[in-house]
Order: C-alpha cells, then sequence, then structure tokens
C-alpha cells in the first residue's frame, strides 16, 4: 500500500507514483519492500522522494538502483538530523533525556518487562537506547517531552533509582529510529566486560567534581602537571575535546586496555606517577565511572570525573576550555558548545547556519581546511568510513573518504555531503538485480579486512601530513633563528663601529 502526501509548497498530488498528477514527482525502477507513507518535495528540478517509515520511526531515502552516488538533496530543516518527527504541531514539545545509575538490580531481566508492560499500559511512545543489567542502567532516549519525562519520573521514583540523576535537552522532533529496552549484561561496551568490576560500589570510583570545580581544576592543569584522559572514541575527541587531553590511541571505546599487564593502560598514562592526579571525562559520565574502577584496580589513587559528563559541564559552565563541539549518539550528530548561552539550548531547534558546528581538527582528507561537522560515512557501502571533511573535499569526493573509494563497484547510497547518519544498505538499493549488483565486488577479502585496510591508509596519509606539518614548523624555526643570528651579528658590528669612533686619539 502506497500513499503520497506533499507539503503546502509542492503541487504534485496523486495515489502513486504511477499515477500522480502532471507535477508530481516519478520514479523509475521504485521499489518498496513494506508499506510507507511517503513525501514528495518539489523543491528543485531534480526529482527527489522522501520516504518516512512510520514502522521503524525512521527516516530513508528511496532511490532507482544504480552504482554511483546521488548526491542527497537539502532539505529546509537541519539536513545533519536523519530521523525527524513524523508528526509535529506548535503545542508539541519534543526532548531527550539522558541519565544512567549504577546499582544492583537482582532481576533485571524481569524488570524489563514491566517497565515494557508500563510503557504500554499508560499509552506512552519513547524511543531510544535503554539498557539494563545486573549493574543499573543506561538510558538515552527521546519523543514528547510530557512522554519522555513521564517514563523517567516512573524510573525514578523507584526505590532501587533513588536519587537518580537526568539530563533534558529539547530537541525540534524525535531523534531516535526505534526503541531499544531490554537487557544487557554490558551497560557499556568494555573488552571483557563489566562483571568483574566493583562499579556499583562509589568507593571504587573516582571522585565526581561537579562542572564549576572541574572548571577551576582543569584551568590548572598544565601547572599542576595534571594528565587530563578523554575517556571516548577517538572521532568524538575529532569532534571536540577538553584542552589538555591526548586523542585516544584507540579507535573506540571498547578497545580501551583493561589486561592485567602493567603496560595495559591508556597511552597517556603509561610512565605517569599513580599518586598524580588524572581527571577523565566521557560524554554522560558513565564510561568514566565504568573504567575508573579499573584504574583503581591498577593502582591509580588520584582519579576525578565530570559529574554528569560533557554535556552537564557545556551546560553549566559553556565553552570554557573547550576546544570544538560534542559529538553526541542520536540525530543530531553534534552540538555546538556554546549551548549555555545559545538560543538553541531552549528551542532545540537550530536552522541551517545559526549556529556553527566547529570540528577541533582539520579536514581529515586534505588535512589543511577547516573540516564542517556533523561526521559523514563514507559513501561507499563496503567502506562506511566515519569521517570530518571540508566542504571541498566532500564535493570533490562526492561524499567517499577517499579517490580510492570513488570507484569501488558498491556505491549504492547518496553523498551526504552535509553529513548525518545513513539508513540500512538495503534502503538504498531495493529491486530486481538487487542480489547482482550487491555481489559485485566482493571478495574473500571481507569487509572487515577492506575497511582495516582502508583505515590504515588514512592513518598512514594523516601520519605523513603531521609530518609535513611538522617539517614545515621546523624549517621556519630554523629559518627565524638564522634570521636571529644575522640581526646579532649586525648588531655586534654596529656597536664596534660606535665603539671604534668612539674611542679617544693617541698622542
Amino acid at each position: 500500500m502506497l500513499s503520497l502526501k506533499c507539503h503546502s509548497s509542492c503541487h504534485g498530488v496523486g495515489t502513486s507514483a504511477r499515477s500522480a498528477g502532471s507535477n508530481a514527482v516519478l520514479l523509475p525502477q521504485l521499489w518498496i519492500a513494506r508499506p510507507l507513507t511517503m513525501t514528495c518535495c518539489q523543491t528543485s528540478p531534480l526529482k527527489l522522494l522522501h520516504c518516512e517509515d512510520y514502522h521503524s520511526g525512521s527516516r530513508h531515502r528511496v532511490l532507482s538502483l544504480c552504482a554511483q552516488p546521488q548526491r542527497e538533496p537539502e532539505s529546509s530543516a537541519a539536513s545533519h538530523s536523519l530521523p525527524e518527527a513524523t508528526e509535529r504541531s506548535s503545542q508539541q514539545e519534543w526532548c531527550i533525556v539522558n541519565f544512567y545509575h549504577l546499582v544492583d538490580i537482582p532481576d533485571a531481566t524481569k524488570l524489563v518487562e514491566e517497565h515494557k508492560a508500563w510503557l504500554q499500559q499508560q499509552g506512552l511512545s519513547v524511543q531510544g537506547r535503554i539498557y539494563y543489567s545486573e549493574q543499573g542502567v543506561n538510558a538515552q532516549f527521546g519523543g514528547l517531552k510530557e512522554h519522555a519525562l513521564a517514563y523517567t519520573k516512573f524510573v525514578e521514583e523507584q526505590p532501587l533509582f533513588k536519587g537518580l540523576r537526568y539530563s533534558v535537552w529539547p530537541a525540534s522532533g524525535q531523534m531516535f529510529p526505534k526503541l531499544r529496552l531490554k537487557y544487557k549484561p554490558n551497560l557499556i561496551s568494555l573488552a571483557g566486560g563489566m562483571s568483574g568490576l566493583p562499579i556499583t560500589d562509589p568507593a571504587s570510583r573516582a571522585t565526581p567534581l561537579e562542572p564549576a570545580a572541574w572548571k577551576q581544576m582543569i584551568s590548572q592543569a598544565l601547572e599542576r602537571k595534571v594528565t587530563v584522559l578523554d575517556i571516548r572514541n577517538d572521532y568524538e575527541w575529532d569532534a571536540g575535546h577538553f584542552v589538555g587531553a591526548e586523542r585516544p590511541a584507540e579507535e573506540v571505546f571498547h578497545e580501551t586496555p583493561v589486561g592485567e599487564e602493567d603496560a595495559d593502560i591508556p597511552q597517556p598514562l603509561r610512565g605517569v606517577d599513580k599518586d598524580a592526579p588524572i581527571m577523565m571525562y566521557c560524554t554522560g559520565g558513565i564510561r568514566c565511572d565504568v573504567y575508573s574502577t579499573f584504574l583503581k584496580s591498577k593502582g591509580f589513587t588520584n582519579m576525578y570525573t565530570l559529574e554528569g559528563g560533557i554535556q552537564n559541564y557545556l551546560r553549566e559552565e559553556g565553552p570554557d576550555h573547550w576546544n570544538g563541539s560534542l559529538y553526541v549518539f542520536d540525530g543530531r550528530m553534534a552540538i555546538p558548545a556554546g549551548i549555555k548561552s545559545a538560543s538553541c539550548a531552549e528551542s532545540g531547534v537550530v536552522a541551517d547556519g545559526a549556529i556553527e558546528l566547529k570540528a577541533a581538527v582539520p579536514c581529515q582528507i586534505c588535512g589543511t581546511a577547516v573540516a564542517q561537522l556533523p561526521h559523514m560515512n563514507c559513501a561507499n557501502i563496503d567502506c562506511n568510513e566515519l569521517f570530518i571533511a571540508c566542504a571541498d573535499c566532500k564535493t570533490k569526493y562526492n561524499g567517499c573518504c577517499c579517490s580510492q573509494c570513488m570507484t569501488a563497484p558498491r556505491l549504492l547510497r547518496p553523498a551526504k555531503v552535509s553529513g548525518g547518519y545513513y539508513g540500512q544498505w538495503g534502503n538504498y538499493a531495493e529491486g530486481e538485480g538487487l542480489g547482482q549488483v550487491m555481489a559485485t565486488g566482493r571478495s574473500r577479502e571481507g569487509r572487515v579486512a577492506r575497511r582495516a585496510r582502508r583505515r590504515e591508509a588514512m592513518k598512514e596519509k594523516r601520519a605523513k601530513q603531521i609530518e609535513e606539518r611538522n617539517m614545515r614548523k621546523q624549517m621556519m624555526r630554523q629559518a627565524m633563528a638564522q634570521l636571529e643570528q644575522l640581526e646579532q651579528a649586525q648588531q655586534e658590528k654596529t656597536q664596534e663601529r660606535e665603539g671604534g669612533a668612539q674611542e679617544p686619539a693617541r698622542v
């Protein structure tokens, strides 16, 4: 069953793509895998079709089957937000809620079923990730403000979660594709799991600091020789980080060392006195709390974490001592650091170009230009590398991370030059011949190996760019040193001449 509806600015009306009116959008080779409500929009001579899948709550682009990426059309809304509210009203308020609470739960599986039943009984609709385990809860979800806060209050009122601390952020619509409310043995992805760590014991964790105290301490980090440790994925650091924090050596947090050897600690802590102060931070706080228990077992005794995470700090203290923007794991993908005073902090809506999403690193393709957030995935479906690029490189490489990916045989996704998440690959290549096209280019090497090879090539390219920048700096320093020597020699000659002219004549 296929139905079409148009925005008020669009004149195309029809009951199907084949029988639409004279101004309607026509899509050759269109194949729909399931019932969809579709919205067409004639905003340019190009024929566009936006598909909103009400079954999953996510929005996907449906394209004609092709082997080269097409430019994804811009929309009037913030183009980097993948999911949008399916229905909007001036009276409706949307929000995003974040919380975690580390506590011993006797029967987490039973608790999950009770929460699912309560949501259904109350007729509430929220979407996002809500995970429970024997060690607590970790939740990031959103929906209509009334619904999201109702569930939050329900959790807060339960004795197990007394003292629950949560944050509420305004949003322009639904920012999560679906609800994942389930039991998960590990609340975060950590090598070896979390069951062996005493994370529910506050005494086994680092000392939490409120944003104001964190600001004061980090302002003195350099002179006090404090180690600032970023407990996140490396691509989150690229979007933004605290001044003084090194880029994580691990690509993803799951790879953070948790071994028994002395060397099984993050690179910035190797060789550091175990009684020296360490400031740990992450987006919401849970990764720091969990990982600090491991570091305590390794003998580190003077650790501090940021209460409420980076989000809480930026809200309370603004961007002081912060470089770039903040990567977030929802449809926004990134939020500005200046949210304390930004108008979007109240409305939740960021107009195109109203607030700049500044990255903390330059373009990861050319290495020189200013990069544009949010991140984007490589249009090559076999690569899918997450990277930051400048406007010129996004256009030059057609949404790919390198020239090699531009010639890949399975470029089935549109180039997301404005950044943002892709849907599942099946949403970009549906119809007859799908199997043949998707099989093209496959090899025994495997997708993981191909991505690892391309990632290694990008690392080598970045290392070369860094080496070239360092060489230029060294040449500049040498030139300045030579100039200073010449100036000093000239001054000495001038002084000698002046001294000779002033020496009295001998009789």
